[in-house]
Parts: structure tokens; C-alpha cells; sequence
């Protein structure tokens, strides 16, 4: 576990050193009141269909620019 106040900080020299590490991370976490783990949101389409309209406004603009030209000229 890396801590800046300790005088020797090397990184773990194997892959069970570096799961010990992580285990004492999560009990710190836990121990601290933290959920390293959170529920998972539920999905909101609110912003697919904001960013789909933007989208569409956007083409809609652009393709009645390029008609008016036309019909100006």
C-alpha cells in the first residue's frame, strides 16, 4: 500500500503482494465508512434523446441553409 509518510515505498513484486494491498485498501475503505462498490445507476434515456434532437436540429439547420441558398440565387 502506498503511503507518503512511510520512509520506503516499493511497488508490490508479485501478484499476491498486489491483491494484499488492495484487500487492506478495501477494509481501510470499508472500515472508514466508504462503499468502494456503489449500486449501480438506473439508466436515464433523457440524455440519448436530448443529444438525438440536438442532432436532428442541427441537420435540419444545416440542410435548410443550404436549400435556401438555392432558392435564393
Amino acid at each position: 500500500m502506498y503511503d507518503a509518510k512511510l520512509p520506503c515505498n516499493m511497488p508490490a513484486n508479485s501478484v499476491e503482494e498486489e491483491l494484499a494491498e488492495l484487500a487492506a485498501l478495501v477494509e481501510e475503505a470499508e472500515r472508514l465508512g466508504f462503499d468502494p462498490w456503489p449500486p449501480e445507476k438506473p439508466d436515464r434515456p433523457w440524455a440519448k434523446w436530448a443529444l438525438g434532437s440536438f442532432m436532428i436540429i442541427m441537420m435540419l439547420s444545416a440542410v435548410s441553409k443550404v436549400l435556401f441558398r438555392f432558392v435564393s440565387t
